[in-house]
């Protein structure tokens, strides 16, 4: 019988070492602030800021939401995140950003400093040196599931579908290392044989975003499942991995909903902490 890796508990132990820094801080100093920018109204945005929001008042973090609209230029758009950047200790850019907006271009106006995503190329390049001040928070998440749940990486084969800049690379990256140890591959779209490196991996990190891409004939018994994936199809929001008959396979399934997805949030008030410290 597979135990499902709830996210809630894992956010609820962040949450309190993010609580005990900012119960450290001298009673006289200003209260911590972060801003976040939308750009348009599409609706799983708003939903995540929403819940960034909610998560800051919770935590009694000052929060900014300025909401863009959708046709904004390039050029005013890189303007409004250079002003915003003056006073606040961290910013966010919500994405996806409409088409004709470049999202590296877009990332990279945002001072390393206040990058709490940890997305800008000079942050993602870091997790390259063996101490990286920041991780994005989806890796973040993942790596803090990890370790609550007694999961050990070391030489395990850690297969993670998808190759995003934002999630699936720079998580591959970190459980390569040194620190963790795993044997990690990549499949992506390309990939032709993805069944065959599904079924050799002790754990499965999904982030394509295709509902259900992943039934039960995928794995072996005893295996690790992650989904992070997310898809809409009519209205309903599902996974990449089919949970149905997976409780006799899997050791441990972290599901969607309710698995990684609020860690992320919490991971990335954690990392305001380290930017602030």
């Amino acid at each position: 019988m597979e135990q499902i890796l709830y996210g809630k508990p894992v956010a609820e132990f962040i949450d309190q070492k993010t609580l005990s820094f900012l119960n450290s801080l001298p009673k006289d100093k200003e209260k911590v602030h972060i801003t976040a920018i939308t750009v348009g109204d599409n609706p799983a945005s708003l939903l995540y800021v929403s819940r960034k929001k909610d998560k800051a008042v919770e935590l009694g973090i000052n929060f900014h939401w300025e909401k863009l609209n959708s046709d904004i230029s390039q050029i005013d758009l890189n303007k409004v995140i250079a002003k915003l950047s003056e006073n606040t200790d961290g910013l966010i850019v919500q994405l996806p950003l409409p088409d004709h907006l470049d999202v590296v271009e877009t990332i990279n106006q945002i001072p390393v400093e206040l990058d709490v995503d940890g997305l800008t190329t000079q942050n993602l390049g870091m997790l390259f040196s063996d101490d990286p001040i920041i991780l994005p928070a989806t890796t973040q998440a993942v790596l803090e599931m990890l370790s609550f749940y007694n999961i050990d990486t070391f030489d395990k084969n850690i297969v993670i579908a998808g190759r995003s800049r934002l999630v699936s690379a720079p998580l591959a990256r970190v459980l390569s290392s040194k620190q963790f140890n795993a044997n990690v591959t990549v499949i992506h779209s390309k990939t032709s044989n993805q069944k065959e490196f599904v079924l050799n991996s002790d754990i499965f990190i999904s982030a394509i975003g295709k509902a259900k891409m992943f039934d039960h004939s995928y794995f072996k018994p005893g295996c690790i499942v992650i989904d992070i994936g997310i898809s809409n199809v009519d209205g309903k929001t599902y996974g990449d991995i089919d949970p149905s008959n997976l409780d006799n396979i899997a050791k441990y399934r972290a599901p969607y909903p309710g698995g990684v997805g609020p860690i992320t949030v919490s991971a990335l008030f954690y990392n305001l902490t380290k930017l602030v410290s």
